[in-house]
Order: C-alpha cells, then sequence, then structure tokens
C-alpha cells in the first residue's frame, strides 16, 4: 500500500522532470489517484516549499530541492576525488568532461566540466540515458563482473531498444577487451565522445569518466591522442580512492 511519503514523492519526481508546471487532473491520471489525494499531497508539498502554484494553476518545484541536492553533491565521495583531476583532463583537451555512475539501468552524471567551444546536445549534470545507449553507461556496464547479465537485463527492460543484444554483447566484449570506449555521433548526434572506468580499492569499476566533442573537433584520431591522459585520469582517481 502506498503510504503518505512515497505519494509525497512520486508527485515531487513528476513536477521536477516535466518541462511545465503541471495540474492537479494531470498528477491524478499520470500517478492513478484521486484528485482529492493529489491536491492534498500537493498542498502539503507548498506548505513545506517544494512547490508552488503559478497563476494559471499549474505546480512546479521550487529552489529548496536544488538547495539541497547541492549539499549532497558537494560531499560525495566520487565527485571530491574526481574533480581536480577532471579540471586537469579538460585544461588539457578543453572538451566536455563528465563523471557518470551506473543508476538502476541508466547512466547518471554527477559532475561535468563543459567545454568553452560549441558542443551539440551534451549531457548536463543530474540528467540520465539508458546506460546501453551511452558510451560512458557501456564501459562501465562492460568492465563490471557480471556484464553479460547485467547486459541482457538491461536491454530485455529499454523498450524500443536501438541497438540489438547480439550486436551489444559484441561490442561489450570488445570494451572489456580495450578497457575503453569510443562512440562517434550515436546518442547525441554530431557528438563524438570516449569514457573509461575509475575502479576502486575492492577492484569495482564505480564511476566513468567521458570526454565529449563536437565531431567536427573531437575525431577518432583526436579521440585517440587524447586516449593516454584519460586512461591516466581514471587510474589517478582511482589511487585517490584508495584503489
Amino acid at each position: 500500500m502506498q503510504t503518505t511519503l512515497l505519494k509525497g514523492l512520486e508527485v515531487l519526481e513528476l513536477l521536477v522532470r516535466s518541462r511545465t508546471p503541471l495540474g492537479v487532473s494531470t498528477l491524478a491520471a499520470t500517478l492513478g489517484l484521486p484528485k482529492s489525494n493529489v491536491h492534498r499531497t500537493l498542498s502539503t508539498l507548498v506548505e513545506a516549499g517544494y512547490a508552488v502554484q503559478d497563476q494559471k494553476g499549474g505546480y512546479l518545484p521550487t529552489l529548496r530541492l536544488w538547495e539541497l541536492g547541492v549539499q549532497v553533491m558537494s560531499r560525495h565521495p566520487l565527485r571530491r576525488a574526481a574533480a581536480p583531476f577532471m579540471h586537469r583532463l579538460h585544461q588539457e583537451t578543453g572538451e566536455t568532461i563528465s563523471l557518470v555512475i551506473l543508476d538502476g539501468n541508466d547512466s547518471l552524471y554527477l559532475h561535468q566540466i563543459a567545454s568553452p567551444m560549441p558542443i551539440r546536445l551534451s549531457s548536463a549534470v543530474g540528467e540520465r540515458a539508458p546506460a546501453i545507449l551511452t558510451v560512458s553507461g557501456k564501459t562501465l556496464l562492460a568492465l563490471s563482473h557480471d556484464w553479460d547479465s547485467r547486459a541482457r537485463r538491461f536491454h530485455s527492460e529499454l523498450q524500443e531498444s536501438q541497438v540489438k543484444l547480439p550486436q551489444l554483447l559484441k561490442e561489450l566484449k570488445r570494451i572489456r577487451d580495450d578497457g575503453y570506449a569510443m562512440a562517434a555521433s550515436r546518442w547525441r548526434p554530431g557528438v563524438n565522445s570516449m569514457a573509461a572506468v575509475i575502479v576502486d580499492e575492492n577492484d569495482r569499476a564505480v564511476a566513468a569518466i567521458a570526454v565529449a566533442g563536437a565531431r567536427e573537433r573531437f575525431t577518432d584520431a583526436r579521440m585517440r591522442a587524447v586516449l593516454p591522459a584519460l586512461l591516466n585520469i581514471c587510474t589517478e582517481i582511482g589511487s585517490a580512492l584508495g584503489a
């Protein structure tokens, strides 16, 4: 049975993920809840400072969530360990550097240093994407100990998958052999990217560092030139974590 807290969290998550304010009817239909329940939940969120109502009657989240999220992220051990090394790699490459973890079936972007040069459709901090569709997610998946079973599960749970399972397993095997991955304009059109993993003291791939740049600038030759620096940075971050 759903608890009051769970209902509140579900409503709040929908508000956060929506690009426009949501009304009571839309929220109730999406969650399959009575309008009266949703209205009470929204009233509580407004009273607690987590949501506001606009002039048209729609609801949207406040910056209180951002405030709490910033505090959580500032204390995250992976981000704290990786940040200075990411800055160094950014200075060396001039491209967008991202710290990514696996969360469920998704790649979740924890930290990012954006390129000062133009780049199209780069993922942002706090965004997530299906792991088997991103270079960082596939690298993390490929270098996990149970990569085969996880890849099969991720693939089966992803609706309208853009990749066939045999093709995915073949690619993951290649990534395991190489220890890194490169992708040319796949998940983000016009963006080339590469990734390698950070390993902790238990020999687990706990995060990935991804480098992304515009296709015209971040060519295959350029990615291969950056590869030694990327691998070295991941090793140094791992050492900072105790590996």
